[in-house]
């Protein structure tokens, strides 16, 4: 395989669209068109009213941090080093994305913290494809 063949492709499908020429990367979600609730990750059927009426949405790529924890060991076979940072960020579509939060300082972990969506290569497939995955890290001014 050359590398001009080479893509990125996602860790798992159906979380995230990755940035193309001519528009951004994204997490995929849903809202119900019932009720106007949104979802990550996107669902068939609405947790709030239960209908099945549901939307494909973009959801935002800013958020802040709502909890956290530091975790000081890394679980086996993945491509994060410990000491780490996970946390639930807030979106402003009010959903909460468990994602891996980088390029910060432990001691500077805060509840409230903006955060940024970006994409990072966590290694490479049987072909050669880089495989990729989100994650989020503080807003720099």
């Amino acid at each position: 395989m050359t590398s001009s063949e080479k893509k990125q492709i996602p860790l798992k499908e159906g979380l995230f669209r990755l940035p193309e020429e001519g528009r951004e990367g994204c997490l995929i979600g849903s809202r119900c068109r019932t009720c106007g609730e949104c979802f990550y990750p996107k669902r068939f059927v609405c947790a709030n009213c239960y209908s099945e009426d549901q939307e494909e949405i973009a959801l935002s790529k800013r958020g802040s941090i709502f909890t956290y924890t530091i975790a000081r060991v890394a679980y086996p076979g993945t491509p994060v080093t410990a000491p780490f940072v996970t946390a639930q960020v807030q979106l402003p579509e009010k959903v909460q994305v468990l994602s891996l939060v980088t390029d910060i300082d432990l001691n500077d972990v805060k509840i409230g913290t903006e955060v940024d969506l970006y994409f990072w290569k966590t290694g490479e497939d049987d072909q050669g494809n880089e495989v990729m995955a989100f994650a989020f890290r503080p807003v720099r001014p």
